[in-house]
């Protein structure tokens, strides 16, 4: 079996898993989506005004830097960075 080779990654993406408990979490989300870094939020454990002013801030900030945002499930959202296409089965 000497013909077998590793299997590296080469798309170099990073995802960060954040459950953030307060709006003042979000500037470190900010500016790791600035750097580049795919952002998955779990907003289950938030109150519906914070998960939504959280998201809502989020989104926009996606925005403006001509991300992405898909919403995964219940309370967890998806951004991506302009350059990771995200796809969603219809």
């Amino acid at each position: 079996m000497r013909n077998l080779l590793p299997l590296t990654s080469t798309s170099g993406y990073k995802i960060a898993f954040l459950s953030p408990q307060t709006f003042e979490e979000t500037r470190d989300a900010i500016a790791a989506l600035k750097d580049g870094e795919i952002l998955l939020f779990n907003l289950a454990e938030l109150g519906p005004v914070q998960a939504q002013r959280i998201s809502d801030f989020v989104s926009g900030c996606a925005c403006a830097l001509s991300g992405h945002k898909a919403v995964v499930g219940n309370g967890v959202v998806l951004f991506a960075p302009p350059t990771v296409q995200i796809t969603v089965p219809a």
